[in-house]
């Protein structure tokens, strides 16, 4: 559990170097918003797959934590 978190952290941060600093996604990850969060701006921006890997690490760690 607490790798795939690091993994997913690890992930954003990569993602996060590639990416206007003038878009949603951006802001939200500046902000360390709750991936939830992340994942609604990256789809608003275009950014399908970082959404949709966001939406499934989320779930994999609610899925452990219940």
């Amino acid at each position: 559990m607490q790798r795939l978190f690091i993994q997913t952290e690890a992930m954003l941060y990569e993602f996060r170097k590639h990416i206007p600093t003038d878009c949603m996604t951006a802001k939200s990850i500046d902000r360390n918003d709750p991936w939830e969060r992340v994942a609604r701006f990256a789809k608003d921006d275009g950014f399908m797959e970082i959404s949709e890997r966001l939406e499934r690490s989320k779930a994999e760690l609610l899925e452990h934590i219940h």
